[in-house]
């Protein structure tokens, strides 16, 4: 039986502890490290063979700084990561994927860890439940997208995404600010059709 060594990224001890009892009651799952911080945790797995890393979201004192570290511990070469948390927030999960995570679940769910981790181990994750409604109502808001908006008006869309007002929309396209405004109108008048 292939053991598989499994990093907890937790800063509550009381949610560690728990954890990593569950988790050790599986056979062929083993916790090598326990890390309460970011930087915690990229000192333990360069000490430690780490096949797939559970980081909770929110690790104290900055907010998301899970997401952070699963960035991190993606760009040193771990590829199994698996987001915890207690939330399930649209922007939180998309982040998470892109950060590097294959797969997201929230603590309510934790029975599903183990059968999460193995998945992950074997380079074969399916999306927990937790977060593929989001997903794929993502995909679907892309695909509807790229279908129904003009490349100009795909254009602007992705600058406001990107957090651009009209007059900084302008610019970059060297486009009147009253142009913008109707191509931000007609947008929204498509998206909600």
């Amino acid at each position: 039986m292939t053991q598989i060594n499994v990093m907890l990224v937790e800063d509550d001890p009381v949610w560690e502890d728990c954890l990593s009892s569950f988790i050790e009651r599986e056979r062929d799952l083993n916790v090598v490290s326990c890390a309460p911080s970011k930087e915690a945790a990229i000192k333990a797995y360069k000490e430690n063979n780490v096949d797939v890393a559970l980081v909770d979201v929110m690790l104290s004192p900055n907010e998301c700084d899970g997401l952070d570290t699963a960035l991190e511990l993606k760009q040193l070469g771990l590829s199994n990561i698996i987001m915890l948390t207690a939330l399930n927030d649209k922007e939180i999960i998309l982040d998470a994927f892109d950060k590097g995570a294959v797969n997201y679940i929230t603590k309510t769910s934790y029975r599903d860890i183990p059968r999460a981790v193995r998945e992950a181990f074997g380079d074969n994750p399916s999306i927990h439940p937790d977060a593929s409604a989001v997903l794929i109502a993502e995909l679907k808001k892309e695909r509807k997208l790229k279908y129904i908006l003009t490349p100009t008006e795909r254009e602007v869309y992705d600058l406001r995404e990107k957090g651009m007002n009209k007059t900084e929309i302008a610019k970059v396209l060297f486009k009147s600010v009253e142009t913008v405004k109707k191509q931000i109108k007609q947008i929204q008048v498509k998206i909600k059709g």
